[in-house]
This record gives structure tokens, sequence and C-alpha cells, in this order.
């Protein structure tokens, strides 16, 4: 072992929603179960669906919050609220040019005044890697001592917009999501938020409800090999892991939980970069075959499922998957329980060549 760096943030009161499920517990429980994500068609939300997930992912994010007021938010998202634009684009003023798209910032600026959050705001939007980098940058702030708190949410909704992108990409399966299975023919698609609080890892706990984890180490890194296309090589993804584990020894992480969105790229890199990393077999697994790609929302909804995991000692298995393209690999493809978890990877990539980890310890 060489040594691992100090963790200085703790990232806790987890909440995430589904237009199924409605926290983190319970979506936890269902990826355990097997439950797969349903294929399209999606159906255009009658609702106010970013408006009810984001507020059941924040308000579990609230109760160990000291000063409202000087708490600051960070979104991260790679669409927003696309059902607002959308609604914009079809509206009878858009042609005439008497009115201006909704922006991204003015989804932050509602959140923190519905929640009376008075400190920093910004939005992240690298892809589908939003929520990871969202994370980062809110620990990056309260280690600073800039803020002594943040909330981070991450949500997108799935609706036509985006459906349509993904089509266009024939990237979108037709039968089930098989992250790195043989047989894998693409994504499906997921609506979701998720939030948490940021905070230093000396910080009182009191009101902290739920599983807590420790950042032990991050990284960010643009490789633009392709608008849309990862990185064949995986040198991107690479470079972000092994910022991540800066100052740790790789046999250390016990698992890892995939970016996985079942497409024949993404998952042939993300094997690349593993076995790259690693020389030892730490357990592999990915939730999209379960959630869907949940976009911007992906990275931290499956770093509150880490949480989970390292508070239960258990591993899910990667849904839909049958027959592993790379079987030298450690994919799980039964939930396997009373494992030792002491330290999960987290990545995830997006369009552009984004990608992003972090090391979560308890």
């Amino acid at each position: 072992m060489t040594g691992r760096r100090y963790p200085t943030i703790r990232l806790s009161c987890f909440g995430a929603a589904t237009p199924k499920h409605s926290s983190v517990e319970s979506i936890f429980s269902a990826w355990l179960s097997g439950e797969a994500a349903l294929p399209f068609p999606i159906q255009q939300p009658r609702e106010n669906l970013w408006g009810r997930l984001t507020t059941q992912a924040i308000t579990a994010a609230l109760p160990a919050l000291e000063d409202r007021k000087g708490c600051g938010l960070i979104l991260a998202t790679t669409k927003g609220d696309m059902h607002l634009v959308e609604a914009w684009m079809n509206s009878d003023s858009q042609p005439h040019g008497s009115s201006a798209p909704p922006l991204l910032s003015d989804n932050v600026n509602v959140l923190a005044r519905q929640f009376g959050l008075g400190g920093p705001t910004m939005v992240v939007s690298t892809a589908c890697s939003s929520g990871l980098t969202a994370i980062i940058e809110a620990a990056m702030l309260v280690e600073s001592q800039l803020v002594k708190q943040m909330v981070v949410c991450a949500a997108d909704v799935a609706g036509g917009f985006i459906q349509d992108g993904f089509y266009a990409l024939k990237a979108i399966t037709r039968t089930q999501c098989r992250p790195f299975d043989r047989q894998r023919d693409g994504l499906a698609l997921g609506s979701a938020a998720a939030a948490c609080l940021v905070t230093s890892a000396d910080h009182p706990q009191e009101g902290m409800r739920g599983p807590s984890v420790l950042l032990e180490g991050w990284g960010i890194s643009c490789d633009a090999a392709h608008l849309t296309a990862p990185d064949r090589g995986a040198a991107g993804l690479i470079r972000a892991i092994n910022q991540a584990l800066a100052g740790m020894d790789a046999d250390d992480i016990d698992a890892v939980i995939l970016h996985g969105t079942g497409t024949a790229y993404n998952d042939a890199m993300e094997a690349l970069a593993i076995q790259h990393v690693f020389n030892h077999r730490p357990h592999l697994t990915a939730a999209k075959g379960f959630l869907g790609h949940t976009l911007g929302a992906s990275g931290l909804i499956e770093t509150a499922l880490a949480a989970w995991m390292l508070d239960r000692q258990v591993v899910p298995a990667i849904t839909g998957l049958e027959d592993p393209q790379w079987p030298e690999l450690n994919f799980v493809r039964t939930s396997e329980t009373g494992v030792s978890l002491k330290c999960i990877l987290k990545t995830a990539s997006g369009f552009g060549g984004l990608n992003a980890a972090v090391v979560l310890g308890n």
C-alpha cells in the first residue's frame, strides 16, 4: 500500500427519486431484486415531473443544514427541464422571436429560491458526467472554506427531444439494456433526480439521515476524441481514475460502479480502462440495466447507491448481464452479500470525451 489521501469531505443525506421510486433505499432494494429498465416508448411528461423529482431529492438533503442562507446549490444536468424548452419551441411566440428559451441557470435559481438556499449557485453541465463533476466542484468549494455546506442536485427527465437524439445515434436498445453483455444493443433512457449534502469530514453530523461516505479522491479529464463516441483507447477515463487514486494503491478498491450504458463503444472502453488500471479483480457492477440512463443524474444517483453498498456490504448484480464479453473481469452477475467493502470507485463518461471518477470510503 502506498498510503491514502486523508479524506476531508463527507457526502451525506442522500435523496433520490424516479417516476417509480421515491428514496435511495427503495431504488437500492429494487436494484437488488433484479428489476429491469423498461424500453421505449417514453411518453412526454404530462405533469411537472422535473419539479416533483427534484423536490423529492433535495428535501432529503436538508435536515442537517445549519444555515440555509449560507448553503450553496449546484445543479448537475445534461438538458435541464427540457419539457419547458420543448413547450417554448412549440409555442406561438417562438417563431416571432418575442421570447427567449428557458436557460439552465433558471432551473438552479428556481430551486435555490424554493428551498431558501442563499449561498453560491451554479449549473454543471458536462453531459453524462455532470453528476460526478458537480460533487467534485462542491467538494472543492467546501475544502477551500469558501462555504461550509453545499447541496448538490442532479436531474434529467427523458422526453421526446432526448429520445429522438439517442435514436438518431442508433444508441437505443430495442429489447433490454445489457451492460457488458455480448448481445448488448444499446441503452434505455430513464428519468431521475438525486441530491446530497457536501460538508467537511469533521463537520458535526447532527440531523444526518441514512448512510454517509467519505470522498477519498477525485479526477476529471477530457479526451476530446469525438463529439459523441469515447476514446477507443480509454486514455481519458484511465487518466481520471488515476487522478482519483492519487495517494492510494489501486488494490485498495474493492468494487467499481461503472458507467455501463450498454452501448458497444462505451462498455468496451470501460472494460479496457479497468484492465489497464487494476491488477486485481475488484467487483464490477453497473446500475443502468435497472435504472436506465438518467444522463446528468446518473453519476450522483449511482454515488448514492454506492453509499448503500458500503453500508450494507453488498454488491448488486448488473441487471441484464448474461454473457459477459470480457469474462476475465469480475462482473457481478448474482448479487453478492457479506462482502468486505471499504472503498468503491465510481466512474462516469459523457459526450465530448468527458470523464470523471470518485473514490468513496466508509
